[in-house]
């Protein structure tokens, strides 16, 4: 369930003997090198001076431990601890001093053994210590599930588990019109970005971002390095080569593109002799709509890597700005880079203090008024002791980089032109940082306020498999939630992240799955079926997406109830979830989805057919030849010529051509549902420089676009990428039986029938035959069976499935109730919710 992959290799220094491992009494064991480049580390700093670390470990146990020494605190009254175990009032050791440690392979991990756990099995505590220059202050361990009972595994994450690093400035203005672009959100400290190189998935480029790879398990790269290669094939000394130092500042272009280049990397061999240094080029595009996206490998001749990342990240700081306003709510915003939404409405009711320096004490509310009378109203901030107003109050979160923000104006006057106001910024603090706002500024006129809370954190999960293989991030929603329907009860599910709450639907804060029913007294309950807390993980043919840590479970309540999203593929649509049951405390839904199917290859059938090997999905690319046999594109300088069935007249028998040079043979079909785009990879055209012309062309399901046109979308030297986007190469086209689910934005509900058809056709009859009886009593009960009956005749096939639009809970306790008026709901065969 959990990645920690021990490997546990004895760490042998001298003198002191425990086991099989020998530890240098020297100095402490916490205190070591890494065995490759000779990394020191310090990890006593990770212990609590003065007293114990105490870890909840679940409802009924609690752990006292310390890493680098014994307990302070004796464990069941006995010393030679370091990790003891609190268990029905009753204390267990199951750590003792001195454990064994592993470098091996970059990684930091501690085994430690204690008591007697079961005949002839002993405790054991596995400590994995990881690096997040994020966490350079008191941290302490994650605990997780225990797969047996007598061992227990941590993860440590700190700063203090971290190499020496490179970092450089991430930002960048524009001298030509003052924009000012910031880059520092793709920054990352503990962790890389992992890229496959070709078509050899196993041949990995490691990256970071204006910073320095991140050196740990199996991430070997040189202290400098922004990029590295890995490739198992080779002999462990020559794994990982360094493609490139952090170094040059981040550059603008003419296009507005950003450019960041590492340069003096190991030296490139062009056969036997040696050129010079590989270096690495990054162009960063700006797309608004770019969220959770990733590096690309454009092309490479061994010497210069040069990738291209469409992100939001690349725009100005106006432009996302200007994009994030559109989604200002009361007092709440979207961050316009990952699509995370601030809300502080949960702040909004009540008054708090803050006093300055000089000993003045302020009032403020969070998006309303103060309730004191002192200052005049709708104020914002007042000063208590005369009653000036230093800001008129408004529900407009604003956001900015770093965290959103609220600005006050408009209040008292402090000279003859202006009027005081304040600004109250809302950040995510470090840990061990204050809770409690603090002013920042004080002058006649301005007021600024700093506030570090938690609900600015992203907490976010990295929302696709640790090969990036598969990626759920298309099925995030961002302003409604999936909803499933089971008899009574309704299921509010969101992917890698929480719920989206609304008026009515108020679940616990951060939640993912929500279940609201009623309860015998005819009131609504809402239990929180589980916090996104870890990544997809890739198990057999599925996906599996954990929630972990929800309410507490009925028939146990010293466990907390949990739930499983099984992502299983099937290349028609992108699926709705289905729930699937409900065993020990866990709910389980599966959902059937073109997402987790990847990136499937696929083959050319002669003439102009392209067929995927997995799915069998196939489309017949000769509908975009037929009408206009060369599509021609305009890049810089360049005019290209798409002749996509390749015939012999056009383009010199090649796909893509520009004037005499051929860019490229079909070499890969790749079918990407992930990102639900075809992707034909060309290689190996003209002489191009030391390398060859190369181009891809993407074609882009798009029910709107008709044949539609290729556009460029990157260019260089020796290559050219094409987007295109047409509903020729969407799904439904290539099999009518199965046809795309309505696009309608409303939530729907979802209940699964376990029904038989011969009860199913019973209960209809009898339906039918009292219905028609009042067809005959009452005019108005004629009306509603002959809308009823004409509604029915309208329906194909069998399979029914009951479908309902609701959007708050107080729709949903309207339908769980069966007094309500059932024609809310609407019966829907699945042949007609393709059609929709």
């Amino acid at each position: 369930m959990y990645n920690l992959n021990v490997f546990i290799v004895l760490f042998s220094l001298s003198t002191i003997s425990l086991g099989n491992t020998v530890i240098d009494k020297t100095k402490p064991y916490c205190e070591f090198n890494e065995e490759i480049f000779s990394h020191s580390y310090n990890l006593t700093k990770l212990s609590k001076s003065g007293e114990d670390i105490v870890i909840h470990h679940n409802s009924n146990e609690t752990i006292r431990m310390q890493l680098c020494s014994p307990l302070i605190k004796k464990c069941n009254g006995k010393d030679g601890y370091s990790i003891c175990l609190e268990k029905n009032d009753k204390e267990i050791g199951i750590g003792k001093v001195i454990p064994k440690l592993s470098t091996k392979s970059g990684k930091i991990h501690f085994t430690f053994n204690g008591d007697e756990c079961q005949s002839g099995v002993n405790y054991t505590v596995d400590i994995l210590i990881m690096c997040d220059y994020s966490i350079n202050s008191y941290s302490i361990p994650s605990t997780f599930e225990q797969k047996y009972k007598c061992q227990f595994h941590m993860v440590w994450k700190s700063a203090f588990a971290c190499a020496k690093r490179k970092e450089i400035n991430c930002t960048v203005t524009d001298p030509s019109d003052g924009s000012h672009y910031d880059l520092s959100v793709l920054k990352r400290y503990s962790d890389n970005y992992d890229i496959h190189v070709g078509n050899n998935t196993s041949v990995n480029l490691i990256l970071n971002v204006c910073h320095s790879v991140i050196f740990g398990y199996n991430v070997l790269c040189t202290i400098n390095s922004g990029a590295c290669l890995y490739d198992p094939r080779k002999e462990p000394t020559f794994r990982y080569l360094n493609l490139g130092n952090v170094q040059k500042p981040l550059t603008i272009d003419s296009s507005k593109n950003l450019i960041l280049e590492y340069e003096d990397g190991s030296m490139c061999k062009n056969g036997q002799q040696i050129e010079h240094h590989i270096r690495t080029t990054i162009t960063f595009i700006c797309n608004l709509e770019a969220k959770e996206t990733s590096p690309e490998v454009t092309e490479t001749d061994g010497c210069h890597y040069r990738l291209k990342w469409i992100t939001a990240a690349a725009c100005s700081l106006k432009l996302l700005r200007e994009y994030s306003a559109k989604t200002v709510g009361r007092c709440t915003i979207n961050n316009p880079v990952t699509n995370f939404t601030y809300d502080l409405q949960s702040l909004m009711n009540k008054d708090l203090n803050v006093t300055s320096s000089q000993g003045k004490t302020y009032t403020f509310r969070v998006c309303g008024p103060v309730a004191t009378n002192k200052c005049k109203e709708k104020t914002g901030v007042c000063l208590k002791e005369n009653g000036t107003s230093l800001g008129m109050a408004n529900t407009n979160l604003m956001w900015q980089q770093g965290g959103p923000y609220l600005n006050y104006t408009d209040g008292d006057k402090c000279s003859d032109n202006k009027y005081r106001q304040t600004l109250i910024a809302f950040l995510c603090g470090p840990e061990g940082s204050t809770n409690d706002p603090i002013i920042i500024e004080e002058s006649p006129c301005q007021l600024i306020i700093h506030w570090n809370l938690n609900l600015i954190c992203e907490h976010k999960i990295k929302c696709a498999t640790v090969d990036n293989e598969i990626n759920l991030t298309p099925l995030i929603r961002s302003t409604s939630n999936y909803i499933v329907k089971l008899n009574s009860s309704v299921f509010y599910i969101n992917v890698c992240q929480s719920i989206v709450n609304s008026s009515g639907l108020e679940c616990e804060h951060g939640s993912a799955i929500c279940k609201t029913s009623l309860n015998a007294n005819n009131e609504l309950v809402k239990e929180n079926l589980g916090f996104p807390k870890n990544a997809p993980e890739m198990n057999k043919d599925q996906i599996t997406l954990r929630y972990l840590e929800g309410s507490a479970c009925p028939e146990r309540r010293d466990t907390k109830i949990s739930s499983v999203l099984l992502f299983v593929c099937d290349g028609k649509n992108e699926g709705l979830p289905e729930f699937k049951n409900y065993n020990n405390c866990t709910y389980t839904f599966e959902w059937k989805t073109s997402i987790a199917c990847g990136a499937v290859m696929g083959d050319w059938i002669p003439p102009c057919t392209i067929k995927d090997r997995f799915l069998l999905n196939q489309f017949d690319l000769s509908l975009l030849y037929t009408k206009q046999p060369m599509h021609y594109v305009k890049g810089k300088e360049k005019t290209y010529g798409i002749n996509i069935c390749g015939k012999q007249k056009n383009c010199n028998g090649s796909t893509v051509c520009q004037e005499s040079n051929n860019y490229g043979s079909l070499s890969n079909v790749i079918f990407d549902y992930n990102r639900n785009y075809i992707k034909l990879e060309y290689l190996n055209g003209s002489k191009c420089s030391n390398s060859s012309y190369m181009s891809e062309i993407k074609f882009i399901c798009n029910e709107s676009s008709d044949i539609g046109e290729p556009k460029l979308s990157w260019e260089s030297q020796c290559r050219a990428e094409f987007e295109w986007n047409t509903n020729v190469t969407c799904i439904h086209r290539t099999n009518m039986e199965s046809k795309l689910i309505s696009p309608d934005k409303q939530e729907t509900i979802q209940s699964t029938s376990s029904h038989a058809g011969l009860i199913a056709g019973i209960v209809i009859t009898v339906c039918m035959f009292l219905l028609a009886l009042l067809y005959y009593r009452n005019p108005n009960k004629r009306a509603c069976l002959h809308s009823c009956f004409h509604y029915c005749n309208s329906r194909r096939g069998s399979g029914r499935v009951q479908y309902c639009r609701v959007g708050t809970t107080e729709q949903a306790h309207l339908l769980l109730d069966p007094n309500n008026d059932p024609t809310q709901c609407q019966s829907d065969s699945d042949d007609d919710i393709l059609d929709a």
